[in-house]
């Protein structure tokens, strides 16, 4: 496989090296690779149930060029949602309900699964 040129934030080097016992090197790619793996499984696990008709209206908030790489920490899908809708569409009370109950890694998993429609198509189901 090609080598390809990574940069590591501060806290993304911070984060490794709390992780890597003293005296150790710091491999790079197992802690990298084993953090995408944590999130695969982290995005799966806590997707939460939504009906085809949430998860489109999910999808039209964060549409196709929205950059989801730099979303601000922690999430708030239910503000996102209203921020977008501006006044909040009754029918659309409930989904927005759902969302403001949902923990972090839900909003993550949501969030990845967004992604994932926009990268690929797939809805994930």
């Amino acid at each position: 496989m090609a080598k390809t040129a990574v940069h590591l934030s501060d806290n993304t080097w911070q984060y490794i090296t709390d992780r890597t016992p003293q005296g150790e090197q710091k491999g790079l790619s197992a802690h990298i690779n084993n953090a995408f793996e944590q999130l695969a499984h982290l995005a799966h696990a806590e997707k939460p149930e939504l009906s085809k008709t949430e998860w489109v209206e999910l999808y039209n908030v964060y549409a196709a060029g929205s950059d989801l790489t730099r979303l601000v920490m922690p999430f708030d899908l239910a503000d996102d949602f209203r921020t977008h809708y501006g006044t909040l569409p009754q029918d659309l009370t409930a989904l927005y309900d759902k969302l403001n109950g949902m923990t972090q890694a839900q909003q993550f998993s949501v969030l990845d699964a967004v992604r994932v429609y926009w990268a690929s198509g797939e809805d994930g189901d």
